[in-house]
Order: C-alpha cells, then structure tokens, then sequence
C-alpha cells in the first residue's frame, strides 16, 4: 500500500532514522544515541547524533517512551522507511537458508486449496515471522467471459459465471426486484458484452462509475446489475473457505503483546473470521500486483493494535487463488519479510504460467 513520501528527509537524517528503525528491530528496546553511533556506518558524534534525532521527533517521526530512555520509531516513521526503500525490500534475494524453506512450496500439483493454503501459512509464519491468514478462493481474481441469470424460481436467481480460463462459478440469489426472465437474458448479454475481461470488483466499479454518464434504459439496467453484482459479492464472501489463520503464538511472545489486555484484544480480533475475509478480499486485486504493506491505523480491519500487515496474492494454475497476509508489530524485519514473501510470490506466478 506504497503512498507518496509526503516528507523530504536530508540523506543524513534517512540515514540516522535507518539505523534507529533496524536497531529497534534487533534490540527490541528505545535506541539511544551512543548505539546508533556504534550501528551506524558514517563516523558520527554523539551530539550531532541527538541533534538530528531531536529533529526527527520534532517532525512525528520518532517518540520517547520515557523521558530518560531512548527513542522509537512512530507509525509514520515506518510509512517513511517503507515508502523510502521499498523497492530495496522486495528486490532483495532471499539468504541461502531462507529460500530453501521458501522452496518447499513451490511445487504446484493439482490440489485443493485449503490444505495447501493451510501448509503455505504454516511455513512462511515460520520462516518469515508472524502470524499467517490466508483465504483460498476459486474467484477472487477471476475475469469474467460469460455472465448468465437463470430463473430459479419467483424469489431465487442461479447467477452463472463463466471465466476467462473456462471454470464455471454459481451463486443463488434473492430475486428481490421480481425480475423477469426476458429482463435476465437482457442483463446478462449486457454485461457479457460490457464488462468481458474484468473481475467482480472491477465490475462493481466500473458500473458505479458509468451510472452517471449513461442514458435513461442502460441506466435503469445499469442499476439493476449493480443490485444483482452487490448480492453476489456479498454471497461470494460468506461462502469462501475458512480463513486459514497460522502462528498466532509467535505474537504472543512478543514484548509488544506482554501486556494480558493486549494480548486478549489480539486474539479477539483473529477470531472474527468476517474482519479477516473483509481484510484479504479489500486488499486482493492490489496484491496480485505487488506485495502490499498496511501500517498500524492504515488497516481498518486491525485497527488500534500497531500491527503491520504484508498481503501477497497468488495464482496456482486452474487450482485457484490464495490471498495471504503475514502480520507483526510495526517493528519488524521488512527486507527479510518483503524480500522473501515477493520472491516466493514471484517463483509461484513464474511456475504458474511456464
């Protein structure tokens, strides 16, 4: 969730501020002065050291947590190192150890999806860090090629979906607006032709956006699809696999999560399997893309809890898609989780279409 640096930094500042973030990462406490010299790789006084990070605080970039104790990195410090370096992270190979752990999941057979969803997880918590969810699904990504309405019967509709790679997806619906059957043909020819190519929540925009700008018939069907396309995401959604949750335990040893409040309002959140689908379905399409990066209050599906989240969205073959996301506290090791969750994504994409 790369956003535009909204903050110029002089190199010697981006430099300092670096070092402050991965030493926090390693030592796991405020970081004072004397330790940023000695991590440092420019020669640097203490005093021109705590100059530069009284201005860093001054601009929201770092905080102290006690008067006497060293400084940390804010929210907005992170979004700033990884805007910054971002293509640094996820360019970065993977260490020798690292990607052989990463390789044990790149053989795609023909298989279900959630017991390798479940399999995928488990490994990439293990070895990237963190909590793993996951959410298999046959549609998320797919593009549509041929759309169909059916009559099931006065209040019910059997929406057809045929995609782009010949797989046929169907969801019953509530026939609310009395639909007839010429009126179903109509709008299924409608967006066949219209939206031929795209996926549901490309759909759903597409018909948002070309509401206003159409006459008063294809308006009117317009409305109408939308009213069909909203039934179907939302039953598309309660109808997924389980959510795939995998290494919880590795956040409650945390020293961000020693506080009992804490760790009891994390694990209501990972509970509410409805928060989870909402958080992997809304930052899918992205993801297929590039890997994704929510920082603390950016994610309104984990909000208050100063977590960071990694999403990457992976094709196997005519299996399906999974939608994963590795989540930890802001402070964490972003070159080893972005480089190594991009180059697994990237090795699975690459074998997926040879």
């Amino acid at each position: 969730m790369s956003k535009e640096l909204s903050l110029s930094l002089s190199a010697r500042r981006e430099s300092i501020l670096r070092t402050l973030i991965e030493t926090y990462y390693r030592e796991k406490e405020p970081v004072g002065s004397k330790l940023i010299a000695e991590r440092h790789i420019e020669p640097l006084s203490s005093a021109t050291i705590r100059t530069v990070l009284s201005d860093l605080e001054h601009d929201s970039l770092l905080t102290q947590p006690h008067t006497s104790a060293g400084r940390i990195p804010t929210e907005k410090a992170y979004r700033y190192y990884v805007d910054r370096w971002l293509d640094e992270f996820v360019t970065k190979r993977p260490s020798i150890s690292t990607k052989q752990d990463l390789e044990a999941l790149l053989q795609i057979p023909e298989i279900d999806l959630e017991p390798w969803a479940q399999r995928a997880s488990r490994i990439l918590s293990e070895v990237l860090g963190g909590v793993c969810i996951a959410l298999p699904s046959r549609m998320v990504l797919s593009t549509l090629m041929k759309l169909e309405f059916v009559p099931l019967d006065r209040d019910k509709i059997v929406a057809i979906w045929i995609d782009n790679q010949g797989e046929v997806e169907h969801r019953i619906i509530e026939n609310n607006s009395h639909y007839q059957p010429h009126q179903l043909v109509e709008m299924g020819n409608f967006a066949t032709t219209h939206f031929r190519g795209l996926t549901l929540s490309q759909i759903q925009k597409k018909m948002i956006d070309d509401i206003g700008e159409d006459v008063h018939e294809v308006k009117k069907l317009l409305t109408q699809l939308q009213v069909v396309a909203k039934d179907w995401q939302e039953k598309s959604s309660s109808s997924q696999s389980s959510v795939v949750i995998q290494g919880l335990s590795q956040l409650t040893h945390l020293p961000e999560f020693s506080d009992l409040d804490r760790l009891k309002n994390l694990v209501e959140y990972f509970e509410e399997q409805s928060r989870l689908v909402h958080l992997l379905s809304a930052f899918s399409e992205k993801a297929s893309k590039s890997t994704q990066v929510i920082l603390g209050s950016e994610n309104p599906y984990l909000s208050n809890l100063g977590l960071a989240t990694t999403v990457r969205h992976v094709q196997l073959d005519s299996s399906g898609f999974v939608t994963l996301a590795l989540i930890a506290p802001m402070r964490m090791d972003y070159p080893h989780v972005l480089g190594g969750l991009s180059w697994w994504a990237n090795e699975i994409s690459n074998r997926s279409h040879s």
